[in-house]
């Protein structure tokens, strides 16, 4: 009597492929404070520039707030290179080139406008949610790889890049949108009427 023929099965769940040698979680970490490195030290460049442009004092004052906080970043940066035993470079980050590129064409577009502040408030946060979610990827990574130190630098600078984009939110919900339409009808404004401008702390 004939046999009949062997057929193979497939298997169930498909054998995993090895992990491919090369580039690791160390190295993408590396890569992402090169880039925020970068991106840091076009932005004290960039800030300046909006800071000549506001027209609302508390705009302007708000800026250089954090125009400072930004030269403190870059020196936090170094800080992790320093824990990485790593001489600090920047890496171009096309991301943050395009967003400046795009905000230096806004301003030549809106600068002494109505709309003028409302611009870089627009242009501002674009950038404030780009550091954002660099810097919560990057305190992620620190924590996975145990580096602690790292990941408490990384944190205080996320909180105050979330402080910045709240406050940025603050001032146009409160008056400047309103100024960018013409209208005089804004809220009763609260912190910024007391001056108690302020991107570094967390409320």
């Amino acid at each position: 009597m004939p046999t009949a023929p062997h057929t193979k099965t497939k298997s169930a769940t498909p054998r995993a492929k090895p992990p491919v040698a090369g580039k690791t979680l160390d190295d993408l970490f590396l890569h992402g404070i090169q880039d925020i490195y970068y991106a840091e030290k076009k932005l004290t460049k960039a800030l300046p520039k909006m800071i000549k442009a506001a027209q609302s004092p508390d705009l302007k004052e708000a800026l250089e707030k954090h125009l400072g906080e930004t030269e403190e970043h870059v020196t936090k940066v170094e800080q992790v290179f320093a824990i990485l035993d790593r001489a600090p470079k920047a890496v171009k980050c096309a991301a943050i080139d395009g967003i400046v590129e795009e905000a230096e064409e806004i301003l030549k577009d809106f600068a002494k406008t109505q709309s003028g502040d409302a611009a870089i408030i627009f242009s501002g946060q674009a950038a404030e949610h780009y550091e954002i979610t660099r810097y919560g990827s990057l305190r992620a990574f620190a924590e996975v790889l145990g580096m602690e130190d790292a990941a408490e630098i990384l944190q205080s600078i996320l909180d105050q890049e979330k402080a910045a984009d709240t406050k940025l939110s603050e001032l146009a919900d409160e008056r400047i949108n309103f100024a960018a339409e013409g209208r005089d009808d804004a809220p009763e404004a609260t912190d910024v009427d007391n001056g108690n401008v302020s991107w570094g702390s967390k409320h």
